[in-house]
């Protein structure tokens, strides 16, 4: 099997999940027609597998396929990641499980990436110039500092404990720094929409004030964005994504984790206790931070994988009908003829042309 994409020569990848099979990070197979096809990332480019190294590597695909515990499927076509990091795409109806914030986790890990490429790059930047390496560079600016703000609109009512409060003008922002200090908090409330769990955010010199229930998922990740930029090491999100299995799905981890916060269980560590609220996110466990934020991404995942599985489609019916070509110019026709007989017997056996 090639290991370069024969239409723009770019690296398939490899993997350790298939043993018979072990080129490409994303794979799709078709257990019905035996295909097998290993897509480039580069081009998205459809490269079927030689015939006679698809068979054992189908059955592996399928029994990978239903061990995974990440994935979302629609009517044709599902897609599901194994641990390992492979993807795999069946076509066909299946019951993949239905946790989509996987590919979210993806970006978590490149902005981590990111981060610790900038942190390296000011450290040695901070060496060069104090030993004196800025008067080579005929004092040119060696730094960037820049700074933004996060906002979340809330139209309409910010809630109070136990009562709502209007808010005069057309919205209420929330700016990064106020973001920073949300609380996630347990909520008993007979609120439609509370779960059990709230955000809000307390000061000294004004009462609490309740971020709305339809706008906590995007409060959430407005503010995971500063709160969690320095984390997302491979064993941190590893452990978010099994704390997100564990707990029945995305939904329930907000809850979970206000309950654990409350408890004072879930703290990284305990500089500033007492002085600090106990249900702050900024100093919650990485682990659970990183958890949250997946799931707060969770609806918006789903919409793109559900987009990115339509694409798919579209894409497979086109490969589809270039390896029919291939196949079929490869097997002898009373081959193809004794196979559509025995499609068309019962599954019993009975029917079966002899050998």
């Amino acid at each position: 099997m090639y290991r370069h994409c024969p239409s723009c020569t770019r690296d398939l990848g490899a993997n350790e999940a298939l043993e018979r099979f072990p080129v490409g990070r994303r794979l799709a197979y078709d257990t019905e027609r035996g295909r097998l096809w290993v897509l480039c990332h580069g081009c998205r480019g459809w490269n079927l597998a030689p015939i006679e190294e698809r068979w054992e590597a189908l059955e592996d695909a399928e029994r990978l396929f239903e061990t995974a515990e990440q994935g979302i499927s629609t009517e044709n076509i599902s897609m599901a990641r194994i641990r390992e990091g492979t993807e795999l795409i069946r076509i066909g109806r299946a019951e993949a499980p239905e946790v989509a914030s996987w590919r979210y986790a993806q970006r978590i890990s490149k902005r981590w990436k990111r981060a610790r490429w900038a942190s390296g790059m000011g450290t040695a930047t901070w060496f060069l110039w104090a030993s004196g390496g800025m008067s080579l560079l005929g004092g040119a600016p060696l730094f960037l500092l820049a700074a933004g703000g996060l906002g979340v609109g809330a139209h309409g009512a910010l809630q109070r404990r136990r009562r709502v409060v209007q808010v005069d003008g057309p919205h209420r922002q929330l700016r990064g720094r106020e973001l920073g200090r949300l609380l996630l908090v347990p909520d008993e409330s007979d609120e439609s929409g509370s779960d059990g769990w709230g955000l809000e955010l307390r000061s000294t010199l004004h009462e609490p004030i309740r971020v709305p229930p339809e706008f906590r998922n995007r409060a959430l990740r407005l503010a995971f964005l500063d709160i969690n930029r320095d984390v997302g090491r491979p064993q941190e999100l590893d452990a978010a994504l099994q704390r997100v299995s564990d707990s029945g799905g995305p939904a329930r981890i907000p809850l979970l984790a206000a309950q654990s916060l409350d408890e004072g269980k879930s703290w990284s560590h305990h500089m500033g206790w007492p002085f600090d609220y106990r249900h702050s996110l900024r100093r919650a466990d990485p682990v659970l931070r990183l958890a949250l934020e997946i799931a707060a991404n969770e609806d918006s995942e789903r919409v793109a994988l559900e987009g990115e599985l339509h694409r798919l489609e579209l894409e497979w019916r086109d490969a589809e009908q270039l390896a029919a070509i291939e196949d079929s110019l490869l097997v002898p026709g009373w081959v193809r003829r004794r196979l559509r007989e025995w499609r068309s017997s019962d599954g019993d056996g009975e029917g079966a042309p002899e050998r």
